[in-house]
C-alpha cells in the first residue's frame, strides 16, 4: 500500500477503534439512542474512507503491475470489477 493511502486508512481505522469503545460503552451505560446513533454513522464514514483509501492504493499500485499484456488487461478489470463491488457494501 502507498505510504499516503497506508496513512490515511490507519489514521480512519485508529478514529474507529476509538468509537468502537465509545459506543460499546454508550450502550452499556444506556446513553440516549439517538446519540449511539450518530456514533455508529460516524463509525460507518470512518469505514468507508479507509476503504476508499485502500481501493485507491489498489488501484494505483496494482495497474502499474497488471497492465503488461491485453490478458492481464483482462484479469486486471475484473479484479477492480469485484473490488468495486465489495467496496460498495
Amino acid at each position: 500500500m502507498l505510504p499516503e493511502y497506508k496513512r490515511k486508512s490507519l489514521d480512519a481505522l485508529k478514529r474507529l477503534e476509538g468509537l468502537t469503545k465509545k459506543v460499546r460503552s454508550m450502550v452499556e451505560q444506556d446513553e440516549y439512542c439517538t446519540h449511539i446513533l450518530e456514533n455508529l454513522l460516524a463509525m460507518e464514514g470512518h469505514i468507508k474512507h479507509a476503504r476508499g483509501q485502500v481501493l485507491e492504493s489498489h488501484l494505483h499500485t496494482c495497474a502499474k503491475k497488471k497492465m503488461k499484456s491485453e490478458k492481464d488487461y483482462d484479469a486486471f478489470i475484473a479484479d477492480i470489477i469485484r473490488t468495486i463491488g465489495l467496496s460498495r457494501r
